[in-house]
């Protein structure tokens, strides 16, 4: 099988939202748009781990970004040693309960261009944010055929996979 790329999770992204006030949000939905598809990047690939050390439990996400229309599709996750349970939007989130959602987008051969669209309600009112790279989409490729190095804390060093 061929290898390819994961992100797994975007940590704190480019484009972090923060409740400023105390009403709950409720997250209604969850949409990846892609914006274009190229040739798969030419070098290394480096992978800094698992996660954020939030200590928020996360809930995962399966994107393809290979598919014409990519879903967010709900999987199972991990939390340290714990299995999260899939669950589906909404998630109800405020300054005192917040939410991570974990990524993990796969592509077998192109270089992906994409965002993101969560859809919020808050009492009467409702919309859309947009996430993304400070204003860009976010960049994921397919990595078959490259070199591919993990960062090992314990030893401080890269290591090829």
């Amino acid at each position: 099988m061929p290898r390819a790329a994961s992100t797994t999770g975007i940590c704190g992204s480019s484009s972090p939202r923060r409740a400023v006030r105390p009403d709950a949000v409720v997250l209604t939905s969850l949409h990846v748009r892609v914006v274009g598809r190229h040739t798969a990047l030419p070098w290394s690939a480096y992978e800094m781990g698992d996660g954020c050390g939030s200590g928020v439990t996360p809930q995962t996400f399966g994107i393809d970004l290979d598919d014409a229309q990519p879903l967010a599709k709900p999987m199972a996750g991990q939390d340290g040693d714990t299995v999260v349970p899939a669950k589906n939007s909404p998630f109800k989130v405020s300054t005192q309960d917040p939410q991570v959602l974990h990524l993990d987008l796969h592509t077998e051969g192109h270089g992906v261009s994409w965002y993101l669209e969560v859809g919020w309600s808050s009492g009467g009112r409702r919309g859309t944010i947009r996430v993304d790279d400070g204003g860009k989409p976010f960049r994921t490729s397919a990595i078959e055929g490259r070199k591919h190095y993990s960062y090992r804390p314990d030893t401080n060093r890269w290591v090829p996979e």
